[in-house]
């Protein structure tokens, strides 16, 4: 054991907490884009999972524009009548709504496994009692800090506000915002908030107070890490 001015700092739980985050924001990650990919299935949509993002492509769609005259897609831009354009406009108004779904289908999961897992800890907190946890225990905390993935995308997106000086626009919140025509940071501001106070929950009813310090300095290296690591080295090698 060593010590800091926040406390006691047990080494042997740190490193392994810290292979917990690191491990646990990567399947975070991997977990996620499959449930764009999942949903992108379902809807009969060609989809592929990469390390960080998901792609899909609707082929009815791709044919249905292939087919298009040079005369039609002249009128589809000054908005003009063809006979084929109430067939083009359901079209598009079909892909828009599945493209909202297959976008809702990442973080959807990612809540849903969060979610579950911070039921199963409050039904079981009785058990949390201990000075220490087991691994099952702390596997079980780690399952609900998939909703910690919320608060983090919130704080980057803010990061990326300030150093651009825009809101980003391409993530699943900001879509799903502009779907609902609604404040493009009010659904990561909303999650963000849910996920803050199911972490904050977390650490102060089921983190043992001994353990507090190396949980949080093991949060920061593990789960920054993780991400960092997967995102710019680890994922591009193995999901490409």
């Amino acid at each position: 054991m060593i010590n800091n001015y926040m406390g006691e700092i047990d080494n042997k739980l740190l490193y392994q907490l810290i292979l917990g985050f690191f491990i646990g924001s990567i399947v975070a990650t991997i977990v996620h884009e499959y449930g764009h990919f999942f949903t992108a299935k379902l809807l009969g949509y060609d989809a592929r999972v990469s390390y960080a993002y998901t792609t899909w492509r609707n082929t009815i769609y791709h044919d249905f524009v292939d087919s298009l005259t040079r005369d039609e897609r002249i009128k589809i831009r000054t908005n003009e009548y063809f006979p084929r354009k109430e067939e083009y406009a359901a079209l598009m108004k079909r892909i828009k709504d599945e493209n909202f779904l297959i976008t809702l289908g990442g973080p959807l999961l990612t809540i849903i496994i969060g979610t579950a897992g911070f039921i199963f800890a409050l039904v079981n907190r009785k058990s949390f009692n201990g000075e220490t946890l087991l691994q099952k225990q702390w596997i079980l905390l780690f399952t609900a800090l998939f909703w910690l993935r919320e608060t983090g995308n919130y704080v980057m997106e803010l990061l990326f506000t300030v150093s651009r000086g825009r809101f980003p626009y391409g993530n699943d919140e900001t879509i799903l915002a502009r779907y609902f025509e609604i404040d493009t940071w009010l659904i990561s501001f909303v999650l963000a908030v849910i996920g803050f106070f199911v972490v904050l929950i977390i650490y102060k009813r089921f983190i043992p107070d001994e353990s507090k310090t190396t949980f949080l300095l093991a949060g920061l290296v593990g789960g920054l890490g993780g991400y960092l690591l997967w995102l710019f080295l680890f994922g591009p090698i193995f999901m490409p």
